[in-house]
């Protein structure tokens, strides 16, 4: 390895280690891909505390919002199909929609423009009785206007696909986007199961660590639930580079602004943030996980965590992780 390169990977190493410290984040992964070859990867730490089981290429990390990545690939190919469109309207889908959402569109669903309550205030309830709760709740603004981020996008996104396909969205995308890696891809929302190269989850918002018991239901897994090794992100990864999920020009289309009358900077589908004037695309989930594509660089990079990097006057959010690590990334030879 060049020597410059070394100093450079080893400059990222520290930092990770200084805000995996900071942080308090038991453990992580970190690969960053150019020009389809991995420049930087590395595990940090511990995936379990109480048997010192360390971080590996294996490690299964929840990947909470970071999962609407994959459902919005998994509609853009349903409308190269034809099955649908950005212009579809849900009432073209669902027939037991409230008056006030019939004018909402497939492409209000993935810029977060459709104006409707969130489900997430419900998601303990059974799935009947969420429906009924946000159903009878008030639309918030005119569709397309502005951007409201919530989970009932994903919730009817999930409905759509059982009335189109017969199937859910989380099996479309298991069936098309992970077929053979059920062991290292898999969908489940329960912090807590038992399942293979599983990394504890730990809240670190008090001075003690706790596991995380989160969950997510199963009927709103297009907007989290996913879980995945690092090996098999970077897997779809190159298939999602080489054209093999979705064409360059749906790629192109989900990479489009949407154009709100507030303005706000996203895609049809995924986050759009600026980094020193180049674009850059992708999400983060739960303030533990985060998938971000610069096209100019050639560039992706992927962080999972098993904790969550809460910002502070002193520490930095994950978004100003990511952009600082894809800015020392850029000086690797």
């Amino acid at each position: 390895m060049p020597q410059s390169r070394a100093r450079t990977e080893n400059e990222i190493d520290r930092y990770v280690k200084q805000i995996q410290q900071s942080h308090r984040i038991p453990g992580l992964v970190l690969a960053i891909v150019r020009d389809g070859k991995l420049i930087h990867r590395a595990n940090y730490g511990l995936a379990n505390i109480e048997f010192s089981v360390p971080v590996t290429d294996d490690t299964v990390f929840p990947l909470f919002s970071s999962t609407k990545i994959f459902s919005v690939v998994a509609v853009h190919r349903l409308i190269e199909q034809g099955k649908l469109s950005l212009d579809s309207k849900l009432v073209n889908f669902l027939t037991d929609l409230p008056e006030a959402w019939r004018e909402v569109k497939i492409e209000n669903l993935l810029s977060h423009s459709s104006g409707l309550p969130d489900i997430v205030a419900y998601e303990n309830l059974p799935e009947a009785e969420a429906q009924q709760a946000v159903y009878a709740k008030a639309i918030l603004f005119k569709p397309g206007t502005q951007f409201d981020y919530n989970q009932t996008n994903y919730w009817l996104l999930n409905r759509i696909f059982q009335k189109i396909l017969g199937k859910s969205l989380s099996a479309y995308i298991m069936e098309t986007q992970f077929a053979g890696t059920h062991s290292s891809a898999f969908f489940e929302g329960n912090h807590l199961a038992v399942m293979p190269n599983f990394s504890t989850g730990y809240n670190n918002t008090s001075d003690k660590l706790t596991k995380r018991n989160w969950h997510f239901p199963q009927y709103n897994y297009g907007a989290a639930g996913l879980n995945l090794s690092m090996n098999t992100f970077l897997e779809w990864n190159k298939k999602l580079e080489e054209g093999a999920l979705i064409s360059a020009a749906s790629l192109t289309k989900l990479r489009q602004p949407f154009v709100y009358e507030k303005p706000r900077n996203f895609t049809y589908g995924w986050d759009l943030i600026e980094l020193n004037g180049v674009a850059t695309y992708g999400f983060t989930g739960g303030m533990a996980t985060a998938y971000r594509q610069v096209p100019q660089k050639k560039m992706t990079l992927i962080l999972l965590a098993n904790a969550m990097f809460i910002p502070t006057a002193q520490r930095p959010g994950l978004d100003a992780i990511v952009n600082r690590l894809l800015m020392m990334a850029e000086t690797i030879p």
